[in-house]
């Protein structure tokens, strides 16, 4: 059974974990095929989010390794790892599903939305020059098992 749908996002994925798999889109790298596995652990105070993104041309666009848990002033965070960041980021919720990076020079976003059970999005926003951030890659994902 899957909590309330106004229930965070940390209880959503810790209640639906498995392999998803979708179509995705950005704006310089074009469409991608991308798959997350979403797996709660510490008995579910946290979700390990392991993310990659490929596409016939470049093969594997985008690695990363996430972990999702609440921090100690309660807000949920997001601890990234992944190859184009310079080491493990860290990216606090600001509103639901909305999650900023902690380093400000970054200038990145992560958005996590859960429109229905089974299905996920995962966005990533980034500024090109003093431009506000915009979506720059984009995934609808689905539970496949």
């Amino acid at each position: 059974m899957l909590p309330r749908p106004d229930a965070d996002l940390l209880a959503l994925l810790a209640a639906a974990p498995g392999l998803y798999r979708g179509p995705g889109d950005g704006p310089d790298g074009g469409p991608f095929l991308a798959r997350m596995r979403v797996t709660p652990v510490v008995r579910g105070r946290a979700v390990t989010l392991d993310y990659e993104a490929t596409n016939d041309r470049d093969g594997l666009r985008h690695l990363e390794h996430t972990v999702l848990l609440a921090g100690e002033d309660g807000r949920l965070e997001l601890h990234v790892a992944c190859l184009t960041l310079p080491g493990m980021a860290r990216f606090a919720e600001a509103e639901p599903g909305v999650f900023r990076a902690h380093d400000p020079t970054l200038g990145a976003r992560i958005v996590i939305g859960v429109p229905q059970p089974e299905r996920l999005t995962y966005a990533w926003w980034w500024p090109y020059g003093e431009a506000a951030p915009q979506a720059q890659s984009r995934a609808d994902l689905r539970r496949t098992q």
